[in-house]
């Protein structure tokens, strides 16, 4: 199966969804996409610049180490394998993969979407796209 499809039969589980991309943080490249909405590939490019700074930079590098510091993070497999974030009408979920750490899926969905069953089937979703690469 292709990352277009893969992606597309994600999007078709995840509650309100209307993009899905899948970045390389490494290259900053978005590997596979697919929308809804012609407008939401302009903000998938967007997305795939930010996504190493969102994982990968200072403020989370240094979070992530305070974390270590008091044991609340498994210093096996560093890093923050999922990240939420609200917008005004969005609900913007950035998994990353566990088959390739420097490889992040993003999900956009509309923030009328059921919040935890978004999480939810988003996780479940992950294997298939990650195995699709």
């Amino acid at each position: 199966m292709s990352i277009q499809a893969a992606l597309k039969t994600a999007m078709e589980n995840i509650p309100d969804c209307v993009a899905a991309g899948y970045v390389d943080m490494e290259t900053g490249m978005l590997l596979g996409t697919n929308t809804t909405d012609p407008d939401d590939a302009d903000v998938l490019d967007t997305l795939a610049i930010a996504v190493a700074n969102l994982f990968q930079g200072r403020g989370v590098k240094a979070f992530e180490e305070l974390l270590r510091q008091a044991g609340a993070e498994d210093t096996e497999n560093p890093g923050f394998g999922e990240i939420a974030v609200f917008s005004n009408d969005r609900l913007n979920i950035f998994l990353r993969t566990r088959e390739y750490p420097d490889h992040v899926v993003c999900y956009i969905c509309r923030n009328s979407a059921n919040v935890g069953l978004a999480l939810t089937k988003s996780h479940l979703s992950l294997g298939p796209v990650a195995a699709a690469v």
